[in-house]
């Protein structure tokens, strides 16, 4: 007798599920930073703005995939919506593989600043989509694009970006694109 509880992947996803990828023609180093879509009542945190700046998802859709990293498929029976504040490292890089986007972290030891930092970068990480975060705080940067909370989601230049002074502690930089996963979403009538 099996008594292990089923895995996210294992339960069938109700009919209230959503699940975006790339277009098949757009690679990632065409990919650029899309204006958040505030269609909530509050305000948005950093971790939600960086992923829907980077995804094009509406920041609702967004915090509904992090109630499904933090809670699995529990959180649609909860009588409210629990708050999505305070997000993790590894809760973003999961919320970006269920939109279909991976990627690896780099972490910078020496903690450059982020002026310092845009200007030293090489590779995927100034061609491909980022996340940065310094402490606690998270944007997402493509090339010379930059999107934050403090922008109110939308992206402007980097040169002009907030935070240039602040010390930057790790990268998760998208290198590919993979199937996106659906998750189960609440509708409030």
């Amino acid at each position: 007798m099996n008594t292990a509880q089923p895995t996210p992947a294992s339960v069938a996803a109700p009919k209230n599920t959503i699940a975006k990828s790339l277009p098949k023609s757009q690679s990632l180093t065409n990919w650029g930073l899309k204006d958040v879509i505030h269609d909530v009542r509050t305000s948005a945190f950093c971790g939600p703005t960086a992923v829907a700046a980077i995804t094009g998802q509406p920041i609702s859709v967004v915090r509904d995939a992090y109630r499904f990293v933090r809670f699995e498929h529990r959180w649609i029976g909860f009588p409210r919506r629990p708050p999505i504040m305070g997000t993790t490292s590894e809760e973003l890089a999961s919320v970006l593989r269920l939109f279909g986007f991976d990627g690896h972290w780099e972490y910078h030891t020496d903690k450059p600043t982020l002026a310092a930092y845009l200007k030293a970068r090489q590779g995927y990480c100034r061609t491909h989509p980022t996340a940065v975060f310094f402490g606690r705080h998270v944007v997402a940067i493509k090339g010379w694009e930059f999107c934050d909370t403090f922008t109110d989601g939308q992206v402007v230049e980097a040169d002009d970006a907030p935070h240039r002074r602040k010390r930057v502690k790790a990268v998760f930089v998208i290198t590919e694109q993979i199937a996106p996963t659906t998750f189960p979403r609440k509708w409030i009538l």
